[in-house]
């Protein structure tokens, strides 16, 4: 039973969208190796480095250009988008920018970059507000207990964002736990590409 299972579960996989993989410099496809394994995802490396963002702005822009750049590469229209650490935020920007491209985000242990400035967090939240497309946060937690901040502060402020802890997993989770990872990433693009499929019903609907 437990083969047979195994066999949906993969048929299902494979009609699925592509999970392409967002890193912040080179050697995409070896951090997400557990989840090329398991998912079958594609990785790709966008040559910029998110942790001079908060001395260069442009720094953002650029990443954002490049992964725009990766995700419309392999020409089968918009695709599930997997980002970990500070290449969370850029994916997040590029939902938020280019909805057309992505189906859902997928974010492991997101790091965010905190200044000072309140007009800048606020222009952060508002950004937030906008991404309209099915979100997956997922943190890791170490000591029971112990939350990631900036994780809580995407998924809180994402309207369709779903906030997910692994108990007892160091940083980060889609390395130290990629069988747990996995298993919440291939249920929720599942979930959202049913959502995607619904949504032109409900328009016809609405105009009805």
């Amino acid at each position: 039973m437990a083969d047979a299972d195994a066999d949906l579960l993969g048929a299902e996989r494979a009609a699925a969208r592509p999970i392409v993989c967002l890193h912040t410099a080179p050697g995409a496809a070896d951090w997400f190796d557990q989840q090329h394994e398991d998912l079958d995802v594609v990785a790709r490396d966008v040559p910029a480095d998110l942790a001079t963002v908060a001395a260069d702005p442009g720094s953002l822009e650029s990443w954002v250009e490049g992964a725009v750049t990766a995700v419309r590469s392999g020409g089968g229209g918009p695709v599930h988008v997997l980002a970990t650490g500070g290449a969370a935020y850029g994916a997040i920007v590029l939902a938020a920018r280019h909805p057309e491209l992505v189906v859902s985000l997928l974010l492991g242990d997101p790091e965010l970059v905190r200044t000072a400035d309140t007009r800048a967090e606020g222009e952060r939240a508002e950004l937030l507000r906008t991404v309209g497309v099915p979100t997956l946060v997922i943190a890791s937690a170490p000591e029971l207990g112990h939350g990631n901040r900036d994780a809580q502060t995407l998924a809180g402020g994402i309207d369709n964002a779903v906030f997910v802890i692994i108990d007892g997993c160091r940083v980060p989770a889609h390395r130290e736990r990629g069988s747990s990872f996995n298993e919440w990433v291939s249920s929720f693009t599942i979930i959202a590409e049913g959502l995607m499929a619904l949504a032109p019903q409900r328009q016809e609907d609405v105009h009805a």
